[in-house]
């Protein structure tokens, strides 16, 4: 498979040399799985059939497929005996219109295009894990989870953390709820051990971060964290990236580099192995933070940023789960209601990489580029420079129970970037991303199959989208969710299909 822009079809053919079109061109809808009477098929795969024709000049075909939202295609090169294939690393929900083109060179320099077919995805299904159809029926991902839940995957260089899945969660209990503190798997991801990536035991109190007893200037409340494996090249470590709030109340995006390389357990420098103390987390400690992206109130801060909260690092964990530190990395981070801007209460800023710094992306009117009543974005790599981006929907509150004081999201929505759409084709430009009007539902179950309602998947918070193995085949969700009246707990879901 590989993944281009699609342009106009040239046709070439050579006197006496014509190619004949293939015929019968279908595309239809991949089955994925039955579940509680209802057939589901595959949210990232159509099934292209088509006629051979009788030309003897047929050195191969290619089959290509545009959608519909923003225009990208993905190609696939298939023997000139072949009858059909199956497209992979498509958009959920999307319509795609599909050419098969018979080619008579390598080149495709010479080829005669069948006439055009079309169809389009399903749109994803996320089964909670556990059983019934209630939040008390949900198995745990870790038995003291709370929110503020990511998942970190590494790959095949970690040692003895070796193509394992590690959560970054803050943990319940007396004095220990504002803390991030990591969670360990028994074993290597592997799809038949489901275990292996569901389910892990809490290191709350002997790793991680807690918020100290009296403010340091930075860290006055540890909250959401994501644990960026950093390749080995690069010294082979875990950059935890949390937001805080700092002593004049203001909250930004921060960093800490793990002392004790892949286990991303420790990130005191000091004897201690946790990071507790204002010493720890002031200059010079042990634990003394870098800021990520500044606020506005900050000298040579970000304009327009207040707070800087709730964030996630996109980098193409397909190709690497470990983080390369390359220019044109990108992240998303909630920002409040910005006067002049935007009236939507919570809004996702874009910030990129430029191999030394998060740089804010701003509009020519000076306004933050954002995506609006978006919240807990995150963007999960799709494959090449493509990406999906998850947030809960807040201008939408169905289902919210008024009484309580637990944060409500909304609905989920996904839309989807490109990298060859504008800018360079392997970065992905806030410009990259579909536009929010055309954002998808996405759909989730409860273990026996019944779909939550706008109540249930409202009180879904925190989320962390990973493929533990490395392979889109198997697509894992780790989320922090609540029925609003219970603390959050933290639960799983795998994608049905695919």
């Amino acid at each position: 498979m590989r993944h281009t822009t699609l342009g106009l079809l040239a046709l070439f053919t050579l006197s006496g040399e014509a190619l004949a079109s293939p015929g019968n061109v279908a595309v239809a809808k991949v089955p994925a799985t039955s579940m509680a009477g209802r057939q589901l098929y595959a949210s990232g795969r159509l099934q292209v059939s088509w006629t051979p024709s009788s030309s003897d000049q047929t050195h191969h075909f290619e089959v290509r497929a545009q959608e519909t939202a923003q225009g990208t295609a993905v190609s696939a090169t298939v023997a000139s005996t072949a009858t059909s294939v199956v497209l992979t690393g498509l958009k959920a929900q999307t319509t795609y219109v599909v050419t098969v083109l018979s080619c008579a060179d390598d080149a495709c320099s010479r080829s005669s295009a069948s006439s055009t077919a079309s169809a389009e995805t399903d749109r994803e299904y996320w089964q909670l894990q556990g059983s019934g159809n209630s939040v008390s029926g949900l198995t745990k991902a870790v038995s003291d989870g709370n929110a503020r839940l990511s998942a970190t995957r590494f790959g095949p260089d970690a040692g003895a953390m070796a193509n394992r899945v590690q959560i970054y969660y803050g943990p319940l209990g007396t004095g220990r709820l504002w803390a991030l503190a990591a969670g360990v798997a028994s074993s290597e991801a592997s799809a038949a051990n489901p275990d292996s990536y569901l389910t892990f035991t809490s290191r709350a109190g002997s790793t991680g971060l807690i918020t100290p007893p009296t403010a340091a200037t930075l860290v006055q409340q540890v909250a959401t964290g994501q644990g960026v494996p950093i390749a080995r090249e690069l010294g082979g470590f875990v950059r935890l990236f949390f937001e805080a709030q700092g002593a004049d109340g203001f909250t930004r995006v921060l960093s800490i580099d793990s002392k004790d390389g892949y286990f991303g357990q420790d990130f005191n420098s000091g004897a201690a192995t946790t990071c507790s103390t204002a010493a720890d987390y002031s200059s010079g400690g042990g634990c003394a933070p870098t800021v990520a992206i500044a606020v506005a109130s900050d000298a040579g801060g970000n304009s327009r940023v207040t707070n800087a909260r709730q964030f996630k690092v996109g980098w193409p964990t397909l190709d690497s789960p470990h983080w390369d530190m390359s220019a044109g990395t990108f992240m998303v981070f909630t920002i409040d209601r910005t006067t002049g801007c935007t009236d939507a209460s919570a809004n996702h800023g874009y910030a990129v990489w430029d191999g030394s710094a998060w740089k804010v992306q701003y509009q020519s009117n000076g306004c933050p580029k954002m995506f609006t009543s978006a919240q807990a974005a995150f963007p999960f790599h799709n494959g090449g420079a493509r990406y999906r981006l998850y947030y809960g929907d807040v201008s939408n509150m169905e289902g919210r129970v008024t009484t309580s004081n637990l944060p409500f999201l909304g609905p989920k929505k996904l839309i989807f970037a490109d990298g060859s759409v504008s800018g360079e084709p392997g970065v992905v430009d806030f410009e990259d991303w579909e536009a929010q009007t055309l954002a998808r539902d996405v759909v989730f179950l409860w273990p026996n199959g019944d779909v939550l309602d706008a109540a249930a998947e409202g009180y879904i918070d925190d989320y962390h989208f990973l493929a533990p193995t490395g392979s889109l085949d198997l697509q894992v969700m780790y989320i922090t969710i609540t029925d609003g009246a219970i603390a959050p707990i933290s639960v799983t879901a795998i994608l049905q299909n695919p």
